[in-house]
């Protein structure tokens, strides 16, 4: 029989996905895990990394039973290479992070005779259900648990799964995981057909950071299309640090030097300085130190700006929210949510949002 396009998500069951969202118990409860007998399976290489699938950013939430949504996870995207029990986690520029994540080994160590590629996010989960990307810098550090959500299957057995409709890659991939615990490191990322304003506006109710919508029938081309979107409850994105302005008493960090990328220059984007705890300053002004450089990386920065800055080679990217970009190309109340570590500086840009028709793919 062939699946059914909504997996049985009725309208009402809105209120049970927000959380099934993050529990990663909706619509695979009732499947069961693929038994196999190992001794019939036969050897398959680990696969290998490709090219992550990206979203373009849009503020339109598209409508039609050929879009699906899920949950926008505030976490680390991450490739899963599984060959039997040997496993390997990939960031998004192809590094080996297997070590960093460790706590979620186990469990896809267990997952499988066979060899997979699957592509998901590593979050950590706050008390109040929400995935938590401040969190999840202190947790790889302290190898607190972890979860692993999965929401495509690239590879399965030697097999290339990227041209086939994304439905049906999902399907598969529930089918792969089975029934899970909500206290599973591995769980399914759960989708809703069609509902996307209310699933939007849950998830925005719920403090959450928005939602992906993907055309139900888009291929895996691993690039950035408008076949996958990103549509967000608050503008947040990722900034280059290109110096960083000490405290009053000279010691320490009160502000990063923010920029992004503009035709091959760094353009100064504004300064962010709350959003920090006190270890978090420490930790960021150790590692700035160590990129001291005499001369800005910027194209141009106002002059009351530098006249106090010290910076910094343009190697570390933050992670901030804002209210708006002003007139002059500046941020409004910036909030610092994080370094990222897995994202190369030299590929932030500005992200505007994008435009995108109702049956517009890749």
């Amino acid at each position: 029989m062939e699946p059914n396009p909504r997996l049985a998500i009725e309208s009402d069951y809105l209120s049970e996905f927000r959380m099934s969202a993050v529990d990663g118990t909706l619509s695979i409860s009732k499947r069961r895990t693929r038994r196999r007998d190992s001794e019939s399976i036969p050897k398959y290489p680990l696969p290998g990394f490709r090219p992550f699938q990206l979203c373009t950013l849009t503020d339109y939430i598209p409508v039609g039973g050929d879009w699906l949504f899920e949950m926008k996870f505030d976490g680390y995207r991450a490739q899963v290479a599984i060959s039997g029990s040997n496993v390997v986690v990939y960031t998004r520029n192809g590094h080996d992070w297997t070590r960093q994540f460790k706590v979620i080994v186990p469990a896809l160590q267990r997952l499988t005779k066979g060899a997979v590629l699957i592509d998901g996010e590593i979050v950590a989960i706050d008390s109040q259900g929400r995935t938590n990307f401040s969190m999840l810098k202190t947790g790889i550090a302290a190898g607190m648990p972890l979860k692993f959500y999965a929401f495509d299957l690239l590879e399965f057995d030697g097999e290339d799964l990227s041209n086939q409709p994304l439905l049906e890659r999902k399907a598969r991939l529930a089918s792969l995981l089975g029934a899970r615990r909500p206290d599973d490191s591995l769980q399914f990322s759960s989708h809703i057909v069609d509902e996307g304003k209310r699933v939007f506006d849950a998830m925005c109710e719920g403090g959450h950071e928005g939602v992906i919508a993907k055309r139900a029938d888009s291929s895996y081309v691993g690039d950035r299309t408008r076949s996958w979107l990103k549509i967000k409850c608050t503008k947040r994105q990722e900034f280059v640090v290109g110096g960083y302005r000490p405290s009053d008493t000279g010691h320490g960090m009160a502000s990063l030097i923010l920029g992004t990328y503009e035709n091959g220059k760094l353009v100064y984007r504004g300064r962010v300085g709350t959003g920090f705890t006190e270890a978090m300053r420490n930790d960021i002004l150790a590692k700035l130190e160590k990129r001291r450089v005499e001369k800005s990386a910027f194209a141009s920065v106002p002059r009351d700006i530098a006249r106090r800055a010290r910076w910094v080679r343009p190697e570390l990217v933050a992670e901030v929210t804002y209210a708006e970009v002003t007139p002059d190309g500046s941020l409004r109340h910036p909030s610092f949510k994080g370094m990222r570590e897995d994202k190369r500086a030299d590929q932030v840009v500005m992200e505007m949002p994008k435009t995108v028709s109702r049956d517009q793919g890749d």
